[in-house]
C-alpha cells in the first residue's frame, strides 16, 4: 500500500483502500483505515457483520460530508443532525443522492459485533495456524502471509491446488471434499474472465492471474469451528494427497 499511496500522491490520483476483509487488522503497526480513505464490509460472512452493510472511513472532512449527504437522498443534514443539533426540521436536497444509509437495526447489530471482533479474529488466527501446521508437508499451498509487519484478519483460508503436485485439480478436490461432507468456496475468480468483461475484452490474456484463479479455493474457517472440525478437514486433505 505504501507504493500505491506514493503513486497516488505523485500523480494526484485518490487512493481508496478495499478493506472489505480487514476489520481489526493492522499494517506496519497502524490499523488499516487509520489514514486516507477505506471501505469496510459488514456482510454476513465477514469478520464482523451487521447482516448487510458497510462503512467508509476517511480523514478528508470534505469527502466525509459529501458521502453523508449522498448516502441519504442528497440532503444537507440527516435525522441525527436535526434531532441533536437543532437544525431546521425540513432538510433540503442539495445534490442528487441515494438511499444508502445503514438502518438502525443493522447499526445496532454492528455495535454488538464490534465488541466481539478481537475475540473472533484471535480464534480465526488460531484455526489458521492449525491449518498451516497440518498442511505444511502436503502439496496444497496456502497463500503465504506477507513478510512485512502486519496483523492478519484470516477472513478466509485459501489454498492453491496444482494438479501436477496434488494429483487432482481444484474442482476435483472440491468435489471430493463435498462427498466427505466438507464445504469449500471460490472467492477470487479472475475478474476479466467474467462474462461482462469477456464480451468486451475478448483478447485480454493474463496468464498468472488465470493460473491462480483456476487453482484457488477456500477451506472452512469461522470462529465457531472447533479444533476437531479443523483436524477433520486436514485429515481429509492428507488422505486425498496420500501423505
Amino acid at each position: 500500500i505504501d507504493a500505491i499511496r506514493a503513486l497516488g500522491e505523485r500523480y494526484g490520483i485518490p487512493v481508496i483502500q478495499d478493506a472489505a476483509h480487514a476489520a481489526g487488522t493492522a499494517y506496519k503497526g497502524r490499523h488499516v483505515g487509520a489514514a486516507g480513505t477505506a471501505i469496510f464490509s459488514f456482510h454476513a460472512i465477514k469478520n464482523m457483520t451487521c447482516a448487510e452493510g458497510g462503512m467508509v472511513v476517511t480523514d478528508d472532512d470534505a469527502l466525509a460530508q459529501r458521502i453523508r449527504s449522498l448516502k441519504f437522498h442528497g440532503l444537507a443534514v440527516d435525522a441525527f443532525d436535526r434531532t441533536m443539533q437543532g437544525r431546521a426540521p425540513q432538510a433540503e436536497v442539495i445534490a442528487p443522492g441515494y438511499k444508502y444509509n445503514l438502518a438502525d437495526i443493522n447499526a445496532a447489530i454492528a455495535l454488538v459485533q464490534l465488541k466481539k471482533l478481537t475475540q473472533h479474529n484471535v480464534r480465526r488466527a488460531t484455526l489458521a495456524q492449525r491449518y498451516l501446521h497440518g498442511l505444511a508437508d502436503t502439496p496444497f499451498m496456502p497463500l503465504v502471509p506477507p513478510a512485512w509487519e502486519h496483523h492478519h484478519a484470516w477472513h478466509l483460508f485459501i489454498i492453491r491446488v496444482d494438479e501436477r503436485r496434488c494429483g487432482i485439480d481444484r474442482d476435483g478436490l472440491m468435489q471430493a471434499l463435498k462427498e466427505d461432507g466438507i464445504g469449500t468456496g471460490l472467492h477470487f475468480c479472475a475478474a476479466h474472465t467474467q462474462r461482462y468483461y469477456r464480451e468486451r475484452f475478448p483478447d485480454l490474456v493474463l496468464p498468472a492471474t488465470e493460473w491462480n484463479s483456476a487453482r484457488m479455493c477456500s477451506l472452512p474457517l469461522f470462529p465457531s469451528m472447533n479444533d476437531d472440525d479443523v483436524e477433520r478437514v486436514i485429515t481429509a486433505l492428507r488422505a486425498i494427497a496420500k501423505v
